[in-house]
Protein backbone atom coordinates (compact mmCIF):
# COMPACT_ATOMS: atom_id res chain seq x y z
CA UNK A 1 0.00 0.00 0.00
CA UNK A 2 1.38 3.33 -0.92
CA UNK A 3 0.41 6.26 1.10
CA UNK A 4 0.75 9.58 -0.46
CA UNK A 5 0.34 13.61 -0.01
CA UNK A 6 -0.78 15.45 -3.01
CA UNK A 7 -3.14 15.12 -5.39
CA UNK A 8 -0.31 15.05 -7.89
CA UNK A 9 0.63 11.95 -6.84
CA UNK A 10 -2.53 9.97 -6.25
CA UNK A 11 -3.36 11.34 -9.99
CA UNK A 12 -0.23 9.74 -11.16
CA UNK A 13 -1.31 6.23 -8.91
CA UNK A 14 -4.98 6.30 -10.38
CA UNK A 15 -3.21 6.66 -14.08
CA UNK A 16 -0.55 3.98 -13.92
CA UNK A 17 -2.21 1.24 -12.11
CA UNK A 18 -4.78 -0.74 -14.04
CA UNK A 19 -7.20 -0.86 -11.44
CA UNK A 20 -6.23 1.36 -8.22
CA UNK A 21 -8.39 1.93 -5.15
CA UNK A 22 -7.60 4.86 -3.53
CA UNK A 23 -8.58 5.71 0.11
CA UNK A 24 -8.50 9.38 0.90
CA UNK A 25 -8.37 9.79 4.76
CA UNK A 26 -7.18 10.87 8.04
CA UNK A 27 -5.15 8.00 9.59
CA UNK A 28 -5.41 9.81 12.89
CA UNK A 29 -9.38 9.42 13.49
CA UNK A 30 -10.90 6.64 14.88
CA UNK A 31 -13.60 5.34 11.79
CA UNK A 32 -10.14 5.56 9.36
CA UNK A 33 -7.69 3.39 11.50
CA UNK A 34 -11.06 0.59 11.25
CA UNK A 35 -10.91 1.36 7.67
CA UNK A 36 -6.85 0.88 7.37
CA UNK A 37 -7.27 -1.89 8.81
CA UNK A 38 -9.80 -3.32 6.51
CA UNK A 39 -7.91 -1.76 3.79
CA UNK A 40 -4.43 -4.04 4.50
CA UNK A 41 -6.91 -6.91 5.27
CA UNK A 42 -8.22 -6.79 0.61
CA UNK A 43 -4.43 -6.19 0.01
CA UNK A 44 -3.97 -9.36 1.29
CA UNK A 45 -6.80 -11.15 -0.40
CA UNK A 46 -6.23 -9.26 -4.01
CA UNK A 47 -2.86 -11.24 -4.94
CA UNK A 48 -2.09 -7.72 -6.65
CA UNK A 49 -4.78 -8.00 -8.79
CA UNK A 50 -6.01 -4.40 -7.23
CA UNK A 51 -3.47 -1.74 -6.50
CA UNK A 52 -3.78 0.47 -3.07
CA UNK A 53 -3.01 3.78 -2.21
CA UNK A 54 -4.07 6.05 0.65
CA UNK A 55 -4.25 9.79 0.45
CA UNK A 56 -3.00 11.73 4.09
CA UNK A 57 -5.51 14.05 4.65
CA UNK A 58 -5.43 16.68 7.92
CA UNK A 59 -8.93 17.28 8.10
CA UNK A 60 -11.43 14.92 10.25
CA UNK A 61 -13.71 14.22 6.65
CA UNK A 62 -14.30 10.75 7.03
CA UNK A 63 -13.15 8.16 4.80
CA UNK A 64 -13.90 7.88 0.97
CA UNK A 65 -12.66 4.95 -0.93
CA UNK A 66 -12.84 5.24 -4.85
CA UNK A 67 -12.20 2.20 -7.19
CA UNK A 68 -10.56 3.18 -10.89
CA UNK A 69 -10.03 1.13 -13.76
CA UNK A 70 -8.28 2.52 -16.94
CA UNK A 71 -7.96 6.22 -14.89
CA UNK A 72 -11.86 6.23 -14.86
CA UNK A 73 -13.68 6.39 -11.56
CA UNK A 74 -16.15 3.00 -11.22
CA UNK A 75 -17.13 2.41 -7.52
CA UNK A 76 -16.83 5.26 -4.21
CA UNK A 77 -17.74 4.01 -1.19
CA UNK A 78 -18.45 7.15 1.68
CA UNK A 79 -20.36 5.23 4.24
CA UNK A 80 -19.20 2.94 6.74
CA UNK A 81 -20.98 1.07 10.00
CA UNK A 82 -17.83 1.56 11.78
CA UNK A 83 -17.08 -2.39 12.55
CA UNK A 84 -14.24 -4.05 11.09
CA UNK A 85 -16.21 -7.39 9.78
CA UNK A 86 -19.17 -5.48 8.45
CA UNK A 87 -17.18 -2.82 6.47
CA UNK A 88 -14.72 -5.34 4.96
CA UNK A 89 -18.07 -7.28 3.68
CA UNK A 90 -19.64 -4.19 1.96
CA UNK A 91 -16.68 -3.19 0.76
CA UNK A 92 -15.81 -6.91 -1.11
CA UNK A 93 -19.14 -7.02 -2.58
CA UNK A 94 -18.64 -3.53 -3.77
CA UNK A 95 -15.52 -3.56 -5.44
CA UNK A 96 -16.53 -7.35 -6.44
CA UNK A 97 -19.66 -5.84 -7.97
CA UNK A 98 -17.47 -3.12 -9.52
CA UNK A 99 -14.85 -5.28 -11.25
CA UNK A 100 -17.62 -7.68 -12.71
CA UNK A 101 -19.41 -5.03 -14.81
CA UNK A 102 -15.48 -4.15 -16.07
CA UNK A 103 -15.16 -8.37 -17.23
CA UNK A 104 -12.49 -8.65 -14.62
CA UNK A 105 -12.54 -11.59 -12.34
CA UNK A 106 -12.73 -10.39 -8.90
CA UNK A 107 -9.74 -11.32 -6.48
CA UNK A 108 -12.10 -12.36 -3.82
Amino acid sequence: MEFLRTVDEARKFVYLNRVALLAIMNLETELSKIIYIVLRKLERISRGRISYAILLIDNDSPPVITLFINGKQVFEQSDYFGNEKKDLQALKWGIREALKDWGIEPPF
